[in-house]
């Protein structure tokens, strides 16, 4: 079996991020081949896209936001991302139980005895006037009936994992700086979001992990969870195994990778200015700019 050292592995992920070379797609493009950009700060999707793509413009993103081809919402990880409008409907309820399993998690103790289903038909009745809320406005609306909760925690169950938001603009356009107002996503986008296939099929699954190593393999499975954070990934990793290519990197891990990924010699040196640090769960030390996942430390 082939074995990719650090280098080989570090020029494929720059070479599928467009950070050896930077690319002519649109933001909307860029936005679902990187599966999302980590926009837990506001501004980080801007410096994301300046380094990949050409002639970037940050009117261009925030036509994008405003014109809702690109949403912000908890996704990946429950953290804020800007995904395609289409990716925000395709995956949310793949993320719902993860959602609602770290937020339970993180808050076990505050939230016991509560009826989360009920606390989730609450607080879509709030929003179904349609008016964007913060969490304060939301949370107050629902108070009286949940008072134990500190407002925070309850807040955050609410729109971090009951219901799927949208932060809204002004919030994430170029150097703007505005509070968080949410609205459902089906409201804000006007459509459906897809459902979990009640026969369970995992097509979801699957797509995202071919997705995933369209912009960032080879990966091994581990890296591909620790991305999303999605539980039951080994089913899709299985059923989409004999379409896949396997090697090894020096540590003896499998990486799975698509066939016809790019694969670049690691002869190639990457501009420089594209790099900063990141905050991104990863054993890795340096990651790409503003991305939402671990590629293989840097190599000069």
């Amino acid at each position: 079996m082939t074995v990719l050292d650090a280098r080989a592995l570090n020029r494929a992920t720059l070479a599928r991020q467009h950070l050896l070379k930077r690319s002519d797609r649109s933001v909307s493009e860029a936005v679902a081949h990187l599966c999302g950009l980590q926009a837990q700060d506001p501004q980080e999707p801007f410096t994301g896209l300046w380094s990949r793509l050409s002639d970037f413009k940050p009117k261009q993103l925030d036509d994008a936001l405003t014109g809702r081809a690109v949403v912000r919402t908890h996704l990946m990880r429950r953290t804020v991302h800007l995904v395609t409008a289409d990716d925000a409907l395709a995956w949310r309820a793949r993320h719902d139980t993860m959602l609602r399993q770290r937020v339970l998690g993180t808050y076990r103790r505050e939230l016991t005895g509560i009826d989360v289903d009920e606390v989730a038909a609450a607080g879509r009745a709030v929003m179904a006037d349609q008016r964007p809320r913060t969490m304060t406005e939301l949370v107050q609306a629902l108070e009286d009936r949940w008072p134990g909760p500190p407002r925070r925690v309850l807040g955050e169950l609410l729109i971090a994992a009951l219901i799927p938001m949208a932060q809204l603009p002004p919030r994430g356009l170029w150097h703007q700086t505005a509070g968080v107002r949410n609205l459902p996503l089906s409201t804000w986008l006007e459509r459906d979001i897809a459902p979990v296939p009640a026969d369970g099929s995992d097509p979801v699954g699957q797509q995202l992990l071919h997705r995933y190593l369209a912009a960032y393999g080879p990966a091994a499975s581990a890296d591909v969870r620790a991305w999303c954070g999605l539980a039951g990934l080994p089913a899709a990793i299985k059923a989409a195994r004999e379409e896949l290519v396997v090697f090894r990197d020096e540590r003896g891990r499998e990486l799975l990778d698509l066939p016809d990924a790019p694969r670049p010699t690691p002869t190639p040196r990457p501009p420089s200015g594209s790099f900063r640090p990141s905050t991104t769960p990863s054993s890795a030390t340096t990651t790409v700019a503003a991305s939402s996942t671990p590629p293989t430390s840097v190599c000069p």
